[in-house]
């Protein structure tokens, strides 16, 4: 019983922890323009908790994924769409078609 209840404390005392870090929305990202080739749109961070990317185009995706990422391979976001992405290292875009304009907010704790 005195076992189960230090864990259980020692697991409430890290939650604590871990959310009295606060969540900070980081300096404003200018828009990136996103064109057939791969594109660097935020560079890695090891606070980051997610980068929140939208796809301002009204017809045209884009893909997300490392600096190897096509026109055919990578996470798609379709155009008008919002994705969070939840990942520290350096992100990368590639347009489907004509350049794109892309908006992002990063988020770090």
């Amino acid at each position: 019983m005195k076992v189960r209840f230090s864990l259980v404390l020692a697991l409430l005392l890290y939650s604590a922890i871990a959310w009295s870090q606060a969540v900070t929305i980081g300096p404003v990202i200018a828009d990136v323009t996103v064109t057939g080739s791969a594109t660097l749109v935020k560079d890695g961070n090891a606070k980051r908790e997610f980068l929140s990317c939208t796809n301002n185009h009204a017809s045209v995706n884009v893909r997300w994924g490392a600096s190897d990422v096509t026109a055919t391979g990578g996470q798609r976001i379709p155009f008008g769409a919002a994705v969070e992405i939840k990942n520290r290292a350096p992100v990368y875009m590639i347009s489907e078609g004509t350049d794109v304009v892309v908006s992002c907010t990063e988020e770090t704790r």
